[in-house]
């Protein structure tokens, strides 16, 4: 059986909202992503040098979750 070009056309835009929905739900995973990164490799130093309060934990998790809003942000504005 062969699809004619309305039934391609429609199915191409039932999916494309689902993409969106799929793609702005990953971002709670992106964030949670970057601060457990962050906070892992901030912990690795802090204990490697002995600091006594926890700055590369706190200064890693402000970067990496910094970084990651800056893509978002990039990739929102070019859709």
């Amino acid at each position: 059986m062969v699809k004619t070009d309305n039934q391609k056309n429609s199915l191409k835009r039932q999916s494309k909202p689902l993409n969106k929905y799929l793609k702005y739900t990953g971002l709670a995973f992106q964030f949670l992503g970057a601060i457990l990164l962050g906070f892992w490799i901030g912990s690795w130093l802090d204990s490697r040098y002995q600091t006594e309060k926890p700055w590369f934990a706190m200064g890693f998790m402000m970067f990496f979750l910094i970084a990651t809003l800056i893509k978002v942000i990039r990739d929102i504005t070019n859709e």
